[in-house]
């Protein structure tokens, strides 16, 4: 019986020496990790750079700016820091102090659009071309008590990535964001060391839930069009006509107006617009209106305005045998008014 236990004992004894030597042998994992942003929990909660390997081996990370180290840390096991890159500073793993690990240009990716926000469910941003991207949301809930402090994780919920796209990723949550939330979003890369070891890098961006951003203010309003026209065909006629038919004539305009036009008898002050086509809208000028007209243009194009005959203007071509007068014209669109150039028009029986 004695020797069946010490049979027993040195057989388990010979199995946790095997156990621990092939623990001993296996190939180590490092880790490089970059935390930057906040959580609505920060002071207990710290962002930074951190690596880490699975043993009591040395570590040691640096951040190099420029060819400069700016910081270093080193311990058994894992070192950390609460410097964060800036984008274009490498940061460095060694282990021990002096044998480089892996080296990594720090981009600031992934981001997080502004319209990840409370009572969105929209998740999106930029990210490091070619490389995945994982998210989610948490809360914190602070626990106190005499002698110690620390935060639980509560609420959190995982961010559902459906588009990659270039330097850009899409997806969304399955509830809508909340005031009082921490959102990330993060990017893991494995890379296969010599020897079987394994390097993780992962680079995570952390903010608390905000208000989403209003939308952009409405693009101002084009100027207005210049307002422009001539007169395209004035159609040559008599005083027996002029009675008779009145006076038509084509003018072009490059916008929906109006086309108001007066001919007015030559020797007196001539006004600086046209006339109105309704009496009595504009007190009549020194010089004698013998016709008037207007037209409406819905649109761009050409627009036909007949004149018609006043009172004074009939009764005096009725005695007249020459008559010379001047055509005013002016377009009117919105708040724009154009004259046109006057043009002279020369009449007889």
């Amino acid at each position: 019986m004695r020797t069946a236990l010490l049979g027993s004992f040195l057989a388990a004894l010979t199995l946790g020496a095997l156990a621990q030597t092939a623990s001993a042998a296996s190939p180590p994992h490092y880790s490089l990790s970059v935390v930057e942003g906040a959580t609505t929990q920060s002071e207990y909660e710290n962002v930074g750079t951190s690596g880490d390997v699975e043993s009591s081996k040395e570590i040691s990370i640096a951040i190099i700016r420029g060819g400069v180290e700016i910081v270093r840390d080193s311990a058994k096991g894992g070192a950390s820091t609460s410097q964060i890159p800036q984008v274009g500073d490498v940061v460095t793993l060694e282990s021990p102090r002096g044998t480089m690990i892996a080296s990594q240009v720090y981009d600031g990716l992934p981001s997080m659009d502004p319209t990840v926000c409370a009572g969105s469910v929209n998740f999106s941003g930029q990210r490091t071309a070619g490389e995945e991207v994982e998210g989610g949301f948490f809360s914190f809930k602070l626990h106190v008590d005499p002698y110690s402090s620390y935060l639980e994780k509560t609420g959190t919920g995982i961010a559902q990535v459906t588009t990659l796209s270039g330097s850009a990723y899409n997806g969304n949550f399955l509830t809508p964001l909340a005031i009082g939330q921490t959102v990330h979003a993060r990017e893991v890369v494995k890379t296969p060391l010599p020897n079987g070891a394994v390097f993780t890098y992962s680079s995570e961006n952390e903010r608390p839930v905000g208000a989403c951003p209003l939308p952009p203010a409405p693009p101002p309003p084009p100027p207005p069009l210049a307002l422009q026209g001539t007169i395209l065909k004035l159609t040559r006629t008599t005083i027996h006509k002029l009675l008779k038919l009145g006076l038509s004539d084509v003018v072009g305009i490059n916008q929906p107006g109006t086309v108001t036009q007066a001919l007015y008898l030559r020797g007196g002050t001539l006004p600086a617009n046209a006339a109105s086509a309704k009496r009595g809208r504009h007190k009549l000028p020194p010089a004698l209106l013998l016709a008037r007209g207007a037209a409406t243009a819905a649109n761009a194009g050409e627009v036909t305005v007949h004149l018609k005959l006043t009172k004074r203007g009939r009764g005096k071509l009725k005695t007249a045998k020459r008559v010379k007068a001047t055509l005013i014209t002016t377009l009117r669109a919105g708040r724009q008014t154009l004259s046109l150039p006057r043009r002279t028009v020369s009449l007889h029986r």
